[in-house]
């Protein structure tokens, strides 16, 4: 009996270790960022029953991660900060599940207790969480988990559950796009079944939006398109921005800030050019290799590259922009399974240096070109792991190999079919 009893505690102590981390990293948020002002309108709509309302809402978060904080909020019964801290605890949860499933695979496949500990420990406390939270988006931490764990549960066969959770990240937020062929490559069969069902679910979740408030979907997804002018030091196109003096008034306080800004084009184009890069690089790499399906952990490389693109192609780009990157970094070191997470440790400690450096900024330019220097070296690494040795070419039906066979697997259709 007290065998048993041990082997129960041992098995639920790690989630009980989780929710506890995440219980006192939200409770020690103490400002809700944007967050009142961009999800807690559809929240208290939700929970006051008025789905219509919920679904007029001028909000740039995607319909599930507002879903998921709702009940959340709802049982906090406290004011908007209190409300805040239950709704993130909610998007802790999740990436805190994340790391203890990154972390279990890891052990199956080799890797020592300190290893996976570190893995279930830097998806939660790291500096980028922190930047998440203050700034009012634990959408960012929720959408990133589950397309890491998406990747995760196609690379094990695990079709159905990789759908669902796909499905669930384009839902949270719109730039889970990216996370789209990475899955898919991960997965040894069945694509286009997957891929109908993660569009399933998320034509359930957006489109009663579309018939409700057209005018603020199209809005909302207009918005979510194009960036603007305003340009941040966290991209690469900051060299390239013009600094301008505005003049601003607040009440009866007027004021005088500079603000770079790109040319409007830039700002038309830089979300689109994202989503194009998330389509052609893995099509590019499917015909590098000569095949479309890729290992879990090169699945994970992708979505890591494609993570640190978008970060750093976008004008806009935050801190905490970086979640999804870091998570795939640990997402990659759980399936490689080596002795230690050295690529999540990295990402943690490169994270943490330019979160410090951007608290205590003298050089804006310096601060930039640092960013830039990174961004291209990291990116260089990933591309040269994923491209610089191609698979052994693989053989059509009749021996002979039909260039076209990537695209014949991709649809899951055989070689020479001519579709």
């Amino acid at each position: 009996m007290l065998r048993q009893v041990r082997a129960e505690a041992r098995t639920w102590a790690p989630f009980v270790l989780v929710a506890g981390a995440a219980a006192w990293i939200a409770s020690t948020i103490s400002a809700t960022g944007e967050w009142d002002t961009d999800t807690w309108p559809r929240i208290q709509a939700l929970t006051h029953g008025n789905i219509a309302e919920f679904f007029r809402v001028d909000s740039m978060m995607g319909t599930f991660a507002s879903v998921l904080q709702a009940p959340f909020a709802a049982v906090s019964g406290g004011g908007v900060l209190v409300a805040y801290r239950w709704s993130a605890f909610a998007c802790l949860l999740a990436v805190g599940l994340l790391g203890l499933y990154l972390a279990r695979i890891a052990g199956r496949r080799g890797m020592p207790t300190l290893g996976q500990v570190l893995i279930a420990g830097l998806c939660l406390f790291n500096p980028l969480t922190i930047g998440a939270l203050d700034t009012g988006h634990p959408e960012e931490l929720l959408t990133a988990a589950l397309a890491v764990a998406a990747i995760a549960t196609a690379s094990e066969g695990h079709r159905y559950r990789a759908a669902v959770l796909l499905g669930l990240a384009v839902a949270s937020k719109q730039w889970a796009v990216i996370a789209i062929f990475p899955v898919l490559m991960a997965l040894p069969s069945s694509r286009i079944r997957v891929a109908i069902v993660a569009g399933a679910i998320v034509a359930v979740l957006t489109v009663p939006a579309l018939i409700v408030a057209p005018d603020t979907f199209s809005e909302v997804h207009g918005a979510a398109a194009s960036s603007g002018r305003v340009v941040s030091p966290w991209n690469v196109w900051y060299p390239a921005a013009e600094t301008l003096s505005e003049h601003h008034k607040v009440g009866s306080t007027s004021f005088t800030a500079e603000v770079h800004r790109s040319p409007s084009v830039l700002g038309s184009l830089s979300h689109p050019l994202i989503v194009f890069l998330a389509f052609a690089l893995p099509v590019a790499l499917a015909l590098r290799r000569g095949g479309f399906r890729i290992s879990g952990p090169d699945a994970m490389a992708l979505l890591a590259l494609l993570a640190l693109l978008r970060c750093a192609l976008d004008p806009v780009d935050n801190f905490y922009y970086h979640v999804p990157l870091l998570l795939a970094l640990l997402g990659w070191d759980g399936l490689a399974a080596e002795r230690l997470p050295l690529r999540g440790l990295a990402g943690t400690a490169i994270a943490l240096l330019f979160w410090h450096w951007s608290h205590n900024l003298s050089d804006v330019q310096l601060f930039n070109f640092a960013y830039v220097a990174v961004a291209v070296a990291v990116g260089m690494t990933i591309a040269l792991t994923l491209f610089a040795r191609p698979e052994p070419s693989r053989r059509g039906r009749h021996g002979s190999t039909d260039p076209a066979e990537p695209v014949h697997r991709a649809l899951g259709a055989p070689a020479g079919s001519g579709i």
